[in-house]
């Protein structure tokens, strides 16, 4: 797993996400980390209530 540091900690497991490929990586952190598209962002999704909670702008990202 890898952990990047937006506003919140991310954990996502980046071998299914994008490997380790350049361009994989690239489109990772441009489109769907930075990018805020249509809906404004990530989707927070909370498996307590099995539903959304809002979307998130990445501001910032870094590894910590």
């Amino acid at each position: 797993m890898k952990k990047l540091l937006l506003e919140v900690e991310l954990e996502y497991d980046d071998e299914n996400m994008h490997t380790t490929d350049e361009d994989s990586v690239a489109w990772f952190w441009n489109e769907v980390l930075l990018y805020p598209g249509e809906d404004g962002g990530l989707v927070l999704h909370s498996n307590e209530i099995g539903d959304e909670v809002g979307t998130i702008k990445v501001l910032k990202v870094r590894e910590p």
